[in-house]
């Protein structure tokens, strides 16, 4: 069973692996998610108004899908 081989960490110890947690990927993952971020940019300014409304008419029923299950005071999206 999964729930068997979930390695239980206290607190403390699970701090204490953060604050040793090497700091060397920054670099790296700030130079990747600019790069992402400059290709989504330049993504959107090549669509036009009704490929934006369609973009923002499936991230509504996505919404209200994600949050049909959930009970009320646990909706991720207002």
């Amino acid at each position: 069973m999964l729930a068997d081989k979930i390695l239980r960490v206290s607190p403390e110890t699970f701090r204490n692996r953060l604050k040793s947690y090497p700091d060397w990927e920054k670099p790296t993952q700030v130079s990747l998610a600019m790069k992402f971020l400059e290709k989504r940019r330049q993504r959107l300014a090549q669509m036009s108004e009704v490929d934006i409304q369609d973009a923002e008419l499936a991230f509504e029923r996505f919404k209200v899908s994600i949050n049909s299950d959930r009970p009320d005071d646990a909706k991720l999206y207002l």
